[in-house]
């Protein structure tokens, strides 16, 4: 059971989430309209993942997953939004968060995206793909390998170190090693950063065929 924490400033939304989210593998275990509120709510209902809107009336929820990843490092972030601009995508995904979900997306996709970060993978929303493919990053020179950009591309789909092995048919110590020199190379903070980085840089795309 994924215990799940929703942030959104709309009373209606909130709830409505609440009603379409609850059952099966998720546990909606509290709600909050504002970034205080928020922070409150992670510290004293240790959800698995947050939901977190990126407007929020006393903050932006790009800032909010900074402080509550400072609160507690291991929670995973869903950021949800309307907006389509790719300096906030890219600056949410910079932030930690481990996923990118829609407002325009079906309540199954969300759910999708949800369990797939508290199983450990990403989830940015293929529909994305055009605005993260931006000119800028067309004319960057590539720096990670064939397999690099590979493995980063199986994670930026969602999968974890795990499936990322079995579907390449190596060990998951060697998928991790893939990992660590494309953190090195992109200079990222983490897994996270990297994939972020990959895709503004147009070494990575995500595949809008792909399950979601």
């Amino acid at each position: 059971m994924t215990r799940l924490a929703i942030v959104d400033d709309h009373e209606a939304l909130r709830e409505g989430l609440e009603r379409l989210l609850a059952g099966g593998a998720l546990e909606v275990v509290g709600t909050a309209g504002n970034a205080a509120a928020a922070l409150d709510l992670v510290e004293h209902a240790r959800p698995d993942v947050a939901l977190v809107d990126t407007g929020l009336p006393d903050g932006s929820g790009v800032d909010l997953t900074r402080r509550l990843l400072e609160l507690r490092p291991e929670l995973r972030i869903v950021l949800y939004t309307g907006e389509t601009d790719a300096e906030l995508l890219y600056a949410g995904l910079e932030s930690g968060a481990c996923g990118y979900a829609l407002k325009a997306g079906s309540t199954r996709e969300l759910a999708a995206a949800i369990e797939r970060v508290a199983a450990g993978g990403t989830y940015v929303d293929p529909r994305l793909d055009r605005v993260l493919r931006s000119a800028r990053s067309a004319a960057r020179v590539p720096q990670l390998s064939p397999r690099e950009r590979q493995v980063m591309h199986l994670m930026a789909e969602g999968l974890t170190a795990d499936g990322v092995g079995a579907q390449l048919g190596v060990s998951v110590e060697t998928v991790r090693t893939h990992v660590r020199n494309a953190i090195r190379k992109l200079q990222a903070r983490n897994r996270v950063n990297a994939i972020a980085i990959a895709l503004e840089r147009g070494e990575i795309a995500l595949d809008p065929r792909s399950e979601r």
